[in-house]
């Protein structure tokens, strides 16, 4: 079988709230297969966490991959 790990994080800046999410997916050798970035305006930093998971699993959904580890 092969695995994809998908590494997310998100950071919301204290003085406006603004926040911003993004990720990285890798083979299971570790080898680089996708990045991605969202600016996601002013959010909670639980929400900007899960929108880096959400944005994470429908790219690599879109892209034909089913099988990843969070």
């Amino acid at each position: 079988d092969t695995w994809v790990y998908l590494s997310t994080d998100g950071a919301v800046a204290r003085d406006s709230g603004y926040a911003t999410t993004g990720g990285v997916a890798r083979d299971q050798d570790g080898n680089w297969i996708v990045g991605f970035n969202r600016f996601l305006g002013v959010c909670s930093p639980f929400e900007a966490e899960v929108w880096g998971i959400l944005d994470g699993i429908l790219i690599l959904f879109n892209k034909g991959i089913d099988g990843s580890l969070l």
